[in-house]
């Protein structure tokens, strides 16, 4: 008993030195960045962040509605002028888009900053869903593609985006305002025209 006393003690005393020492909104930056989620929920619980927006995006981190935090954490991002803020919001916005199994949006949030403001814009409605079918560093081999597709599909455009620093240009079929349907549409070109492609938002 005594033993675990000392320890809860010890833990407070180091977090009172953290945030004694520094300012409190750069080391709520590094437990996030070092993975201290715990700590970070131990804080909230207690009332010890006195930042409001830092609050507000740490409360958020715990709460269980996926539409419900993206909505705080970009509401967040567009208020703030923290730029340690704005880039956890980024990687949870982005961790949040990979759980929902949309990876490629997930990876375009970390690089691409105009699909990023894109979908931090809050602009929902300009926001779709699709079937990528290709990918080419040029814009010429990209209309070819969509010139083979367009023989079986009517709805197929080429949109830019950035991977890895370079530009594609990248072969989209459907635009659907939901992912269900468009997993649905996904199945039916490959079962009708044997197309496989990955699901994406543009």
């Amino acid at each position: 008993m005594q033993k675990h006393r000392f320890i809860r003690f010890l833990a407070v005393l180091i977090i009172a030195f953290i945030f004694s020492a520094y300012g409190q909104e750069a080391d709520l930056y590094q437990l996030y960045i070092n993975g201290q989620i715990a700590t970070l929920e131990n804080l909230l619980v207690s009332n010890r962040i006195e930042h409001p927006e830092w609050k507000k995006f740490i409360s958020a981190i715990f709460e269980e509605n996926f539409d419900e935090a993206l909505g705080q954490f970009i509401d967040i991002y567009n208020q703030t002028h923290d730029s340690r803020l704005k880039k956890v919001i980024i990687d949870r916005v982005s961790q949040y888009y990979y759980a929902k199994g949309l990876y490629d949006s997930a990876e375009r949030i970390l690089e691409d900053e105009g699909f990023r403001n894109q979908i931090f814009s809050m602009e929902v409605d300009k926001i779709y869903f699709g079937i990528q079918l290709g990918a080419f560093s040029s814009q010429e081999n990209a209309a070819n593609a969509r010139s083979k597709f367009q023989k079986n599909i009517s709805d197929v455009t080429i949109i830019k985006k950035n991977s890895a620093g370079k530009e594609l240009f990248v072969v989209v079929a459907g635009k659907f305002e939901k992912k269900e349907t468009a997993e649905n549409y996904k199945a039916q070109l490959n079962e009708k025209y044997g197309y496989k492609g990955l699901i994406i938002q543009y």
